[in-house]
């Protein structure tokens, strides 16, 4: 056998090993190249879960700060609506104010609620501060009321030039009236006593008020309220509101702190959505305060 024989005779012996080779090489390229293929839709799936999961919570914590700026701004109205009522409640009819104040005082207790499901614990000690507060002005309303007309009254009562020595009847009894109504608190009891009858007479001679104004009046003098002094105010203060709005403020700040920006993936309309929903609450509910200081 020549050397040619002998080559061909090997080749044909290396080409089956050859092939084989060959064949087990492309099948083992291609399980590498489904793997890899596998291992990357497996990526993308989880990459996608991980993805919904942010967008979910996102829009979850977005929501959740809408309903808690649309129930601090509810409780804020509630509350300036209570105190705008005991501001004006003197110059309500007198059988209309404990219907009025009635209203808004439950609206206050109402409004409470929905806010400790979703606050803080921060502006959870400021709301029940100033429901606390709300409820004091309830309280003192109707005696604050009687007590403000009543002094009113007789100042419009007093003589129109120089009320301390003017010599009509009426114009005195009311300034003396006036002045009774003012020092009561600080009188002792004996003096009470004493003026009590004085106080009555004065009240009827000025003619400022009906006899139903009259005894209201009367029955506040009897009880003698130990925040009589801060119900009347003076001339420009009026220390229960001012108190009101001293509560009102750290609240309002409470509630825009808590309205914490959120950073999330969702589409870009249900992120508007949120987001104005957010910012119009929380606008309503870090308004001007409506009682004046």
């Amino acid at each position: 056998m020549d050397l040619v024989d002998l080559v061909a005779v090997a080749t044909a012996f290396l080409a089956l090993p050859l092939t084989f080779l060959a064949a087990l090489w492309a099948r083992r390229s291609g399980r590498q190249s489904a793997d890899a293929t596998v291992v990357s839709g497996v990526n993308q799936a989880h990459g996608s879960v991980a993805a919904a999961r942010v967008q979910t919570r996102g829009e979850l914590e977005l929501r959740q700060q809408a309903a808690l700026a649309d129930a601090s701004a509810a409780f804020l109205r509630a509350c300036d609506a209570l105190a705008r009522t005991v501001e004006q409640l003197p110059g309500v009819v007198l059988e209309e104010r404990p219907v009025q104040l009635a209203a808004h005082g439950m609206a206050v207790e109402t409004a409470l609620g929905p806010l400790e499901l979703l606050a803080q614990p921060e502006l959870q000690r400021h709301a029940k501060a100033l429901r606390g507060y709300c409820r004091t002005l309830e309280d003192l309303a109707l005696d604050r009321a009687v007590l403000r007309s009543a002094v009113q009254a007789l100042e419009n009562g007093w003589c129109p030039l120089n009320a301390e020595i003017c010599d009509n009847d009426h114009h005195s009894a009311a300034f003396v009236a006036w002045q009774f109504l003012l020092e009561w608190p600080d009188r002792e009891d004996e003096e009470r006593w004493t003026d009590r009858g004085l106080l009555e007479y004065c009240l009827q001679e000025s003619q400022c008020m009906t006899e139903g104004e009259i005894a209201g009046v009367l029955a506040v003098v009897d009880r003698v309220p130990p925040a009589w002094s801060r119900m009347i105010g003076g001339l420009v203060r009026d220390p229960l509101l001012e108190r009101f709005t001293a509560l009102r403020a750290p609240f309002v700040e409470a509630a825009r702190s808590a309205q914490s920006p959120v950073s999330p993936v969702e589409p870009d309309a249900s992120r508007a959505w949120s987001g104005d929903a957010v910012g119009a609450a929380t606008s309503m509910a870090v308004s001007e305060p409506s009682v004046p200081a």
